[in-house]
């Protein structure tokens, strides 16, 4: 004889499989729509661009202001994931994303990029 309120076995482990697999969709769904984000960012010097890049994404992104000193953006507009948004505004600057561990994201500029142009790289020499 069941009592009320219990169910048996078979009926509480389907119950506890369909909402989990409920719970996964919804997660997934969320997570889907967050990662894309409305951007307008204009063209012109890439420091203020990277500066309404963090603002517009709520990524957290560092950077040294001398190695984007002097370079500019295309800029982006529309509706984009963070990544891509990130890498068209970098397109044609030689500078690449390292990615933390704890989401962080790093520009670094290539070796000798960040040297002052006509300024040789200093080098050691044996005399």
């Amino acid at each position: 004889m069941n009592r009320i309120g219990r169910q048996s076995p078979i009926l509480q482990a389907g119950t506890g499989r369909r909402m989990a697999v409920a719970a996964a969709c919804v997660l997934t769904a969320g997570l889907s729509f967050a990662t894309i984000r409305e951007f307008d960012v204009p063209g012109g010097e890439l420091k203020p661009a990277l500066d309404a890049y963090i603002a517009q994404s709520g990524v957290q992104l560092i950077y040294k202001v001398e190695d984007v000193k002097d370079l500019s953006t295309r800029g982006v507009q529309g509706k984009i994931a963070p990544d891509a948004a990130l890498d068209r505004l970098l397109d044609g600057t030689r500078l690449h994303i390292r990615r933390g561990q704890d989401g962080a994201m790093v520009l670094i500029a290539p070796p000798g990029m960040a040297s002052p142009k006509g300024v040789p790289v200093a080098k050691d020499r044996k005399l």
